[in-house]
């Protein structure tokens, strides 16, 4: 059913938009405005005790379905000025202040097609009575599907994380009913739902997360809204923040609890350093945002903690704080896992990734590292996938979980051509930690991609280039 929606959607994109003024994530993004409007009133419709109190004014959705051109852009405008007011004191309105936080409707003349939108896709269904998980899969595969629009964002360094990945993630992060998830660079929160599903819990502050960019935190938010069903009226599980800048771990303060588990899949941007370094005593170095993210987590989670945390090559081999930060967690962490991720599997191509599992710990009176043993498991050799035409499955992962997960203990795993144990000490290079894992497994062929592939990056960094050339000839006298 969330295939059919989704394909539903799609093709009155395709067909009564017009898709040169229109983006398909811009698309998407009114899709996830209309739907949080009209599940609101028929969630106020309900009979009795089952009714809810709407977030949005009274009547607002009947309203909306009567309204065309100048009239329906008014009140629109006006709507998402009310409701992503960050000044109103409403608590039932936390979430539909993250919902429409900087939100703006289409431009006027394309009302006509807003308006058919509102009247042929969205208020004839009844949302509430289509299965949660349908609902919630319809926006995830729409957003998928914007992948390109999403990637383009080269200023804050978005991607989107494969759902495959994620689930083997939280499978070898063993994420349970009772724990609280975090993610500190949420993105479009699929990080946060994989988590959850994983968790099969109602805990309402069982996962959070937050991010630079408002309009990542309007959709993740929707997302996350769309997956779990949970009430408009309760706190906003994103908040827009630098995470980087705050010394504490939890992004869902008011709650009181610290995290468990923490996902991270950070921007790999060299331009990680924190505006005011003065904010962080507690930081052993700066280096880029994946580094800076890692070291986040190593300071802020509470022993016991389980964190996974996608890192480039260059945080594994690097120098300079890449190295202080890796000797420290060896320290610090039980740094258990490290998962070699296949090439091209990012729409973004030259970088090749990895995740680190590490368990937070105490550190050893005696100076010692917690960590012992760090397994490497080599997905990564002969396995090459892109995120369109082959794209990463659960079998690509299914032997990584497994040899994971034998005995459901690590003293019970065992070595195998992809899977190697390496000592701490083979790590520990005085006065530099290295990784020295190159030489051990297989050489790698460079993965430049398609020729296509490689045309439509050149053509992104080109678009980039052109955008500051022009920032800077505006301020030429």
């Amino acid at each position: 059913m969330g295939e059919e929606i989704a394909a539903r959607l799609w093709r009155f994109y395709n067909e009564k938009t017009s898709t040169r003024a229109i983006t398909r994530l811009q698309f998407v993004e009114h899709v996830g405005y209309l739907l949080f409007l009209k599940l609101d009133h028929e969630r106020s419709q309900r009979p009795g005790r089952f009714a809810r109190k709407p977030v949005a004014p009274e009547g607002t959705w009947p309203k909306l379905t009567d309204l065309s051109g100048d009239a329906l852009h008014t009140r629109l405008a006006e709507l998402m000025r009310e409701l992503g007011d960050q000044a109103s004191t409403r608590s039932d309105r936390q979430i539909a202040g993250m919902v429409f936080r900087d939100a703006q409707p289409w431009d006027l003349d394309r009302m006509a097609e807003l308006a058919k939108l509102i009247t042929e896709q969205i208020d004839p269904h009844q949302w509430r009575l289509i299965p949660q998980a349908e609902l919630g899969r319809a926006f995830s595969i729409m957003l998928r599907d914007c992948r390109e629009d999403i990637d383009r964002k080269i200023e804050t360094g978005q991607t989107l994380t494969p759902f495959p990945v994620l689930n083997a993630v939280v499978k070898v992060l063993d994420v349970r009913s009772d724990d609280i998830v975090i993610d500190p660079a949420c993105g479009t929160g699929s990080t946060l739902i994989a988590a959850y599903q994983a968790m099969q819990s109602t805990n309402p502050a069982a996962i959070a997360g937050a991010d630079l960019d408002a309009q990542m935190c309007r959709l993740a938010t929707m997302n996350i809204l769309f997956n779990t069903g949970r009430p408009f009226s309760d706190p906003a599980p994103v908040k827009l923040a630098d995470t980087l800048t705050r010394k504490v771990p939890v992004v869902r303060a008011d709650f009181g609890v610290l995290p468990t588990v923490a996902i991270c899949n950070p921007p790999f941007r060299s331009d990680g350093v924190v505006p005011n370094a003065t904010m962080r005593d507690d930081f052993l170095a700066y280096g880029d945002f994946p580094t800076n993210f890692l070291q986040h987590l190593m300071v802020t989670l509470k022993p016991g903690a389980r964190a996974a945390v996608f890192v480039p090559d260059g945080v594994l081999f690097g120098g300079g704080a890449a190295a202080t930060v890796r000797r420290a967690l060896l320290k610090n962490c039980d740094v258990h896992t490290l998962l070699r991720l296949p090439t091209g599997m990012f729409h973004r191509k030259g970088v090749k990734s990895n995740i680190l599992f590490f368990t937070k710990a105490t550190p050893k009176p005696n100076g010692q590292p917690v960590t012992r043993n760090l397994w490497v498991y080599d997905a990564r050799t002969g396995n090459h996938r892109t995120d369109t035409g082959n794209p990463v499955t659960e079998a690509d992962f299914n032997d990584f979980v497994d040899a994971c997960l034998a005995g459901g203990d690590i003293s019970e795993r065992t070595e195998s051509d992809r899977f190697r144990c390496y000592p701490v000490g083979d790590l520990l290079d005085h006065p530099t930690v290295t990784f020295n894992l190159n030489a051990n497994l297989a050489a790698e062929a460079e993965d430049l991609g398609s020729p296509k592939e490689i045309a439509s990056e050149i053509a992104d960094l080109l678009d980039t280039a052109a955008k500051h050339f022009r920032e800077v000839a505006e301020v030429l006298p």
